[in-house]
């Protein structure tokens, strides 16, 4: 059922929650996040509280009898063997929301020592990222073209609107089809979006060439290109292009 709608049984509606600004979740292992009230009242929202998975009854595995599904958001906001729901003005305590785990920290901090950890706001929304899914790192391809094939993705239910791919470590690039997912709707893409297309590659007999990929969102956010500007301590929500280096081969030279 619609989280919202199970909210809204127990009197919290949006013209009541005027002293509510995170939904609480806690799990019979003890584990417990949040997520801001707006995400879990918005018409568009679609957070869930889940008790089947594909007809049948949640497997143990993925949070029987009942598990938080919040689409757009960090995996860790979606409680498993969910035991009870609060509305609080105040996030909900714990490493996952007020510990470091799920921090993202500026790339020339390298200690937390000294610091408020729990002032810093938690991980919900996850920027626009993409992946190459073939060919694989290593692989050999024949001199003059190749089949890319991935996937992207963006956080908030923010829509896939164009990817790029360049077999020439960025100096020139081509803009791939989008295929299974990018009917979604702009604005509630929870899933992935495959993509593909064929790209030229020329190279000398045996060379090393560098496959990338960036993918843009519908709000129009690109991934960057290097680590080095969103490195952090955590390792946490790097986005930089994906690259897969690839050996040419060509059947004209030995």
């Amino acid at each position: 059922m619609l989280l919202r709608d199970l909210l809204s049984d127990c009197g919290l509606t949006p013209a009541a929650s005027a002293a509510v600004d995170h939904v609480q979740f806690e799990g019979v292992d003890g584990t417990k996040a949040s997520i801001p009230v707006d995400k879990a009242l918005a018409q568009k929202g679609d957070v869930l509280i889940a008790w089947e998975m594909n007809g049948e009854p949640i497997p143990p595995d993925h949070g029987y009898p009942l598990r938080a599904v919040v689409p757009g958001h960090v995996g860790v906001r979606n409680i498993k063997w969910l035991k009870r729901i609060v509305t609080s003005d105040v996030e909900a305590d714990g490493v996952w929301q007020r510990g470091m785990a799920y921090k993202h920290f500026g790339p020339s901090l390298t200690s937390v020592e000294g610091l408020d950890v729990a002032a810093f706001p938690s991980i919900q929304e996850l920027p626009v990222t993409s992946a190459i899914l073939s060919p694989r790192a290593g692989a050999s391809v024949e001199d003059g073209a190749v089949t890319v094939e991935g996937y992207a993705w963006s956080g908030g239910g923010r829509g896939i609107v164009r990817v790029d791919v360049s077999a020439d470590n960025g100096a020139t690039w081509h803009t791939a089809t989008l295929g299974k997912g990018s009917e979604q709707p702009l604005s509630r893409a929870w899933a992935w979006t495959f993509w593909e297309l064929e790209v030229p590659v020329t190279a000398a007999n045996g060379a090393v060439t560098t496959l990338i990929c960036k993918a843009i969102d519908a709000a129009h956010n690109c991934q960057p290109e290097g680590v080095a500007g969103v490195w952090n301590l955590r390792g946490l929500a790097n986005n930089s292009w994906h690259r897969v280096p690839v050996s040419v081969v060509s059947d004209s030279e030995p």
